[in-house]
């Protein structure tokens, strides 16, 4: 393990993030282009040659301006993924004209602008997605190779070295969610590890002009401004935490709570910790996101909070407590829209979760991104499956990376989906959804209708605690329905500042 804790070191400590990866040193950052993009008659343009040529004289320029020995490393595509793109054939032979040129090591890339989720990793993607081109790139030169693509999972990436596939694995997006990874790792602490989901929440925040962020670690760039305080040793000090609620919001508000040294207790009206991350993560595309479950719960349990399932809890039983701080992380719940014969529909948990098994003709109302990700779930098991939207297109509501957009726009199109957008759903029957668009009436079969038409909140318990709590705080969907993100920091933050 030494050898990949030390390659994810040597990534961060270098700057080497893919988020944006320029230079350190002579680390030299070149998407050479291809045919696709570069339609130059000169000497840069035409042959594989030309094209590398500006590449080539920046290599020797660099080469004459440090000192002997200093490493000059190329980061390139040697595989777009895109029609007219470049193919792999080509890229080997860049990777030998490069090695040829004295560079001393090649960090592979895949993908492109247009293929953006193929670059930056998303939650749709498989782990290991950019190996079989980092493979060829590795029998094919002698000097060391860097590969990167969903290798957070420390066996996984072991194995990728120890088979000979890289040389060294780069991580970025995970170790913004835990930058001690490779520490974790060689220490064996691997249930300890806080895992990247792919949401690509810091891609977001830096696009947005906005510092990153990250979904599942709210220290991302605010190590210092974000810490918790140092855990209570005085017993005139200690807290008593209620937390209701065992999604994400309400799991991190009693982690942080259980590092403050406080003595915690979280209510869960199931028999599972996780709320809506299970509907979320249990599609096959999006695992990610029940290993983020896995991890959260595995620190609730060794910081010895105390959790009590199937508690229903009511404002009496609250108030009755006697907690000195109350986090409410109640989540939300489906709306069902007022349409002629919704009762013959159901909304999308079950289908996610795997409780209810869909027909051969599946329609879903809505075009967000819950909608989205179970129309592409149901593909797998529906002969036919379409989506109709009120609004122009698809995932306008979804508010999330350019990339992880193009993954799951590109997913839909590969299965087969349907969409009827522009179009407003008028009626339910026992075979069919009928809609309106552009002024006439269409209908589709459906055996299976599914509703995934947004959420509400569950928030009743605001208003029934009104007086009866000394400090309340409210996280998550329970203050209205968002995303991990919002969660997550929110019920951090109600723990940190608490006095």
């Amino acid at each position: 393990m030494e050898r990949v804790g030390y390659s994810a070191s040597l990534a961060v400590a270098a700057g080497a993030d893919a988020l944006e990866l320029h230079a350190y040193g002579g680390y030299l950052l070149d998407q050479f282009q291809s045919t696709m993009w570069n339609d130059r008659t000169d000497e840069y343009g035409g042959s594989l040659e030309n094209r590398m040529r500006f590449t080539l004289e920046c290599i020797e320029a660099i080469k004459k301006n440090v000192p002997a020995g200093f490493p000059v490393q190329v980061k390139f595509t040697p595989y777009h993924g895109v029609p007219g793109g470049r193919e792999l054939d080509e890229g080997v032979e860049m990777a030998k004209i490069l090695e040829g040129a004295g560079v001393d090591a090649l960090h592979v890339d895949v993908g492109c602008y247009e293929a953006w989720y193929k670059a930056i990793s998303t939650v749709y993607a498989p782990e290991g997605h950019q190996l079989r081109v980092v493979r060829a790139i590795k029998d094919a030169v002698k000097v060391p190779v860097f590969g990167q693509g969903k290798l957070f999972d420390p066996a996984r990436a072991e194995a990728a070295v120890e088979d000979g596939t890289l040389d060294y694995v780069v991580l970025a997006h995970q170790t913004l969610a835990d930058p001690e990874w490779a520490n974790k790792v060689r220490e064996g602490r691997v249930d300890d590890i806080r895992p990247c989901i792919g949401c690509n929440e810091c891609l977001l925040a830096g696009f947005s002009g906005k510092h990153y962020y990250c979904a599942v670690n709210p220290q991302c760039y605010a190590e210092r401004d974000y810490a918790l305080p140092a855990p209570v040793e005085d017993l005139d000090d200690m807290r008593s935490v209620l937390v209701v609620g065992g999604g994400p919001g309400g799991m991190e508000a009693a982690i942080a709570a259980a590092e403050r040294g406080y003595d915690v207790e979280l209510w869960e009206k199931s028999s599972r910790l996780g709320g809506n991350l299970w509907a979320a993560g249990s599609p096959t595309f999006k695992h990610d996101v029940l290993r983020l479950i896995d991890y959260m719960r595995t620190q609730v349990n060794k910081l010895g909070v105390r959790v009590v399932y199937n508690k229903d809890a009511s404002a009496a039983e609250i108030a009755a407590y006697g907690a000195d701080k109350v986090v409410l992380a109640c989540g939300s719940h489906s709306v069902v829209p007022p349409i002629p014969g919704i009762e013959r529909a159901e909304v999308s948990d079950g289908y996610l979760l795997g409780t209810r098994e869909p027909g051969k003709d599946v329609v879903v109302i809505g075009g967000g991104l819950v909608g989205c990700e179970t129309a592409a779930f149901m593909a797998e098991k529906a002969e036919r499956v379409t989506i109709v939207e009120m609004l122009d297109d698809v995932l306008l509501t979804a508010g999330h990376c350019l990339n992880n957009d193009q993954a799951l726009k590109a997913m839909l199109e590969e299965r087969g989906v349907n969409k009827a957008c522009g179009a407003k759903v008028t009626q339910v029957t026992d075979d069919a959804v009928v809609y309106e668009k552009d002024g006439q009436t269409v209908s589709v079969p459906a055996d299976t209708v599914i509703i995934a038409a947004g959420y509400r909140s569950n928030n009743e318990l605001e208003d029934q605690l009104d007086g009866l709590v000394d400090d309340l705080s409210v996280v998550g969907d329970a203050v209205a329905p968002r995303k991990i993100l919002t969660a997550v920091h929110e019920g951090y933050h109600a723990i940190r500042v608490m006095e």
